[in-house]
């Protein structure tokens, strides 16, 4: 039902919940005991200059990976040629390496915004318990074809799913983040 690299959309369900309302997920592991992904659309109002003043470059955004491990720094990334002890999820797509190297990396300017995503925080389930909130209708499955992951504008993007979706999503498309600004 899941895997690697699918796409977990928030469903209109998901309202009043604080990380995963208008999330898209990403999924990087996925058994039969537990499933982590990276929350790719929450965008934080911090750099990577922010939490590591060994960085140079002052463009490389944080985004909330989810409530777990909020302490920690995660990466996704398309450079396993540059980054040893990376772990590929899905085509081209790793998660995880060498912190020290990345930072080499994007102070030599080799990486960019462009091919690789840091996330504060993971979310985490059990198979189950994510199967379970599947069925009861919080979140809709979407195989990965369209790679959003590097994606500039990535705001949009959770409407721009519920367009594509059921008709019972598409009045959701426009919706304000807070139905009661509306």
């Amino acid at each position: 039902m899941i895997n690697n690299g699918d796409l977990l959309i928030s469903t209109p369900e998901s309202l009043g919940d604080y990380y995963f309302n208008r999330s898209i997920i990403i999924l990087t592991e996925v058994s039969n005991e537990e499933v982590v992904g990276f929350i790719i659309n929450k965008e934080l109002n911090y750099s990577l200059s922010d939490l590591d003043n060994k960085v140079i470059e002052k463009g490389i955004k944080i985004f909330s990976g989810g409530p777990v491990n909020q302490d920690n720094l995660y990466f996704i990334h398309k450079h396993p040629d540059l980054i040893d002890n990376s772990i590929n999820f899905f085509n081209d797509l790793h998660w995880g390496g060498n912190f020290k190297k990345i930072i080499e990396m994007i102070n030599n300017m080799k990486i960019d915004n462009s091919s690789i995503k840091f996330f504060s925080g993971y979310s985490g389930w059990t198979y189950n318990q994510l199967i379970d909130e599947i069925n009861n209708g919080s979140w809709v499955v979407v195989k990965n074809k369209t790679n959003y992951l590097f994606k500039k504008d990535i705001k949009n993007i959770w409407g721009e799913n519920m367009k594509e979706m059921d008709e019972k999503f598409k009045i959701w498309s426009n919706a304000p983040e807070n139905p009661q600004d509306n």
